[in-house]
């Protein structure tokens, strides 16, 4: 079976590109006569396509919005776009794009307003967007964020350390980790920007309903984060009451129990039997008694009022200081330091806590749970947007039960979090994660298909936002005792095959690790090579 490397592809079609202008790099795909008898190979090359045509989408979105600018330029130039005319220039100029793309003329406004953007204040992303390290999707989210630094001085800084992030990374971002990099790096040059971005969403708070087809409607409702999760929260603990025979979906018990609880009616099982044990106690009481728990993570400093650093809701994302404070002074706020008070401080300014749990080695301490959930804030799997403190943490390389010292330890660098579907997946499918530090120091994470195919994780955690994190260590654990073996009941060691199963299943998997870590080496050797030409360039 052929391993393709990241997302480099190993044949390029043949076929004439649709596209003439546009690089063949973009254009990479699988023609009918290149399929071989090795099905890893082809299938790799089906998904390594399917990278290259979401990079030919980010080269032709920079295109158009290179197009609109221009348009903008000539039509509306220096102008003000707020001119008191219902059709001014710059409404004649969207109206050109609205009719072309048979689009309406908001989106078409949407369109320059972009382009405007990405030339004049993030021109570094724009090329990002170019090169293919950014889709248009999340293009519009970095546009969007950065709105409020629009013509302030560390406009074209920030624009240059989010082209940096990008830079890291040669796979695509998940929404919420993108989302993260760019407020931290937002919050860090202008914390007011962020404060007044949230002094505007509360200011915009509603609720509303929506008319859909067939009958029903949408209730929505815009309020501060922790109100929202805490409303989610009280809706799924009442949803989950009804016992296991109740006919409805869990999507349909919570619509039911959002209704129960806006209009304090009685929320019921319907599962139609005599003697149904569920309890159910009464909307109003059932969300009162619901113990819902809001994860918020901030240093020692920022809560005090000694420090104005950012914070960040699990589910929701960065928020301000002034935020973290709001919540900190709830009258139901628990606050619990991951370094627990009267922890002894070592001579180089960390702490050492406990890795595992007392009578288990393969559990971790609760301090070294929370440090894994706080580090990583969302599951590491790309595109997967479960919070941390929801998700399963997941040793990287898998626990040897019978010699722990053989690898597999329960320490930071080896654990993560990942969301119970993927945890499912590798557990008991054949795919296959790393984890390690790139030499910036970055932890990174590695996933690999059945055939070999590696994808990279998303480079950005919560140690750039909370630098503190650095400086907690966790004691190692302890050696396997000398002459320990696994004895039967009897104390007679049962006859076993050279190798269990899952002791050969281990191994191939680590051998996959091993062999994507020679070929990253070679990578970033080639890199450190590259760079030293050009420092002495």
């Amino acid at each position: 079976m052929a391993a393709v490397a990241g997302w480099e592809m190993s044949r390029w079609w043949r076929a004439r590109s649709p596209w003439p202008d546009l690089p063949a790099f973009y254009t990479g795909g699988v023609h009918a006569d290149d399929v071989t008898d090795l099905i890893g190979t082809h299938v790799n090359e089906l998904v390594g396509s399917m990278a290259s045509t979401q990079r030919a989408r980010s080269y032709l979105a920079w295109h158009n919005y290179q197009l609109a600018a221009e348009l903008h330029r000539r039509l509306v130039g220096d102008r003000d776009v707020h001119d008191v005319l219902l059709v001014d220039g710059f409404a004649d100029c969207a109206a050109r794009v609205s009719v072309a793309l048979a689009i309406t003329q908001h989106a078409a406004e949407q369109v320059i307003v972009q382009a405007v953007a990405l030339r004049d204040r993030l021109p570094q992303v724009s090329e990002r967007l170019r090169e293919g390290r950014i889709s248009p999707e999340r293009v519009i989210a970095v546009i969007a964020r950065t709105d409020l630094i629009d013509g302030a001085d560390c406009a074209a800084e920030v624009d240059a350390q989010i082209a940096a992030e990008l830079d890291v990374h040669d796979g695509p971002w998940s929404a919420e980790r993108l989302r993260d990099m760019v407020d931290r790096i937002v919050y860090r040059h202008d914390p007011d920007a962020v404060r007044e971005r949230r002094r505007r969403a509360l200011d915009a708070r509603d609720a509303w309903v929506e008319a859909k087809a067939d009958g029903v409607a949408k209730v929505a409702a815009v309020m501060s984060a922790e109100n929202a999760r805490i409303s989610r929260d009280s809706i799924v603990a009442l949803a989950v009451t009804t016992c296991g025979d109740d006919p409805r979906t869990i999507a349909q018990r919570r619509s039911d129990a959002a209704f129960a609880l806006m209009s304090h009616t009685r929320f019921e099982c319907l599962c139609g039997r005599d003697g149904c044990p569920a309890e159910i106690a009464e909307p109003v009481v059932a969300a009162s008694a619901s113990k819902i728990v809001i994860h918020v993570v901030a240093d020692e400093n920022t809560i005090a009022g000694e420090a104005d650093n950012a914070g960040f809701v699990a589910g929701h994302g960065v928020i301000s200081g002034e935020h973290v404070r709001d919540l900190a002074a709830r009258p139901d706020a628990v606050v619990t330091p991951i370094v627990p008070p009267g922890t002894p401080q070592n001579p180089d300014g960390t702490w050492t806590l406990p890795a595992h749990q007392p009578a288990d080695p393969y559990r971790p301490s609760a301090a070294l749970d929370t440090y894994i959930r706080v580090r990583d804030g969302h599951s590491v799997v790309p595109g997967n947007a479960t919070s941390a403190f929801v998700a399963d943490v997941d040793h990287v390389v898998e626990y040897h039960h019978a010699d722990p010292s053989a690898g597999g330890q329960t320490v930071p660098e080896n654990l993560n979090v990942k969301d119970r579907f993927f945890h499912i997946l590798k557990t008991f499918g054949s795919w296959v994660d790393d984890q390690y530090r790139d030499r910036r120091g970055r932890l990174r994470q590695e996933f690999i298909t059945p055939e070999g195919l590696v994808i990279p994780g998303d480079p950005d955690n919560l140690e750039v936002l909370f630098p503190g994190l650095r400086r907690i260590r966790f004691a190692p654990p302890p050696p396997r005792a000398a002459g320990a073996a696994d004895l039967a009941p009897d104390g007679q060691e049962p006859p076993t095959r050279p190798r269990s199963r899952l002791a050969a299943k281990y191994a191939r998997r680590q051998q996959e690790r091993e062999r994507n870590r020679r070929r990253r080496e070679q990578k970033e050797r080639e890199q450190e090579i590259r760079d030293q030409g050009e420092t002495a360039g």
